[in-house]
């Protein structure tokens, strides 16, 4: 799948499917300071709201613009969530308050250069935007398995553990475990890395032997 800053996410290995496809945050930094995006399937805010009882709070307004839909959700109480919805993914950020007009989050795509496809949604700054990307994270989840999230290895230089780790399909491998202050163990993931990636994968229960066998198996890359 292609990620929004152009790289091409390769995952291979887990014997059991990802509920669906692959969720995006990406920052966007430039003089004036950071916005954060998200990059996920075209409707999956909508359903999400719905979903979780959400929708009916929100005031919603809509436009058509740039082939696709923009959505406002107004939510009094938090602020703007804007959308814009193409064919295949949508793109969006949060504003403070409520009557943002469409035109500021207009504002902010025009800036990008926006293409959407069925392998992926790319958002490249555009020469002169004075914008850069960074800070990405790619999310998916298999059912009553586990999470998967995967980073570019640049990103995330800094949190490899300095002891060696168990080699795995995917690099090497290290298991974090947290547990409360009586010992309980409370959640269990793995963190691996290989020459492009970081992946955490967080077990749905932790003695799940079906999230052993993801972490044995699966295989994230970016190029």
């Amino acid at each position: 799948m292609r990620a929004p800053n152009g790289q091409s996410l390769t995952v291979e290995g887990n014997s059991q499917p990802f509920i669906g496809g692959w969720a995006y945050l990406i920052w966007a930094h430039g003089p004036t300071g950071g916005t954060r995006f998200h990059v996920t399937p075209a409707g999956s805010t909508e359903i999400l709201a719905k979903q979780l009882g959400d929708w009916s709070r929100y005031t919603v307004r809509e436009a058509q613009w740039n082939g696709g839909r923009l959505l406002a959700l107004e939510d009094p109480a938090s602020g703007t969530n804007m959308v814009w919805v193409g064919p295949h993914n949508e793109v969006s950020t949060f504003f403070t308050g409520t009557g943002v007009p469409f035109e500021a989050f207009m504002d902010i795509l025009v800036k990008f250069d926006i293409r959407d496809s069925p392998e992926g949604l790319t958002m490249l700054p555009r020469a002169g935007s004075g914008l850069t990307l960074g800070n990405m994270l790619a999310v998916n989840t298999i059912d009553q398995v586990c999470s998967v999230q995967v980073k570019p290895i640049a990103d995330d230089a800094d949190s490899i553990p300095r002891a060696k780790g168990k080699s795995v399909r995917g690099g090497a491998m290290w298991r974090v475990d947290e547990r409360d202050e009586a010992g309980a163990l409370q959640t269990r993931s793995a963190y691996m890395v290989n020459d492009t990636a970081a992946t955490t994968v967080v077990a749905s229960r932790p003695d799940d032997v079906r999230f052993i066998d993801v972490v044995e198996t699966i295989s994230c890359r970016l190029s």
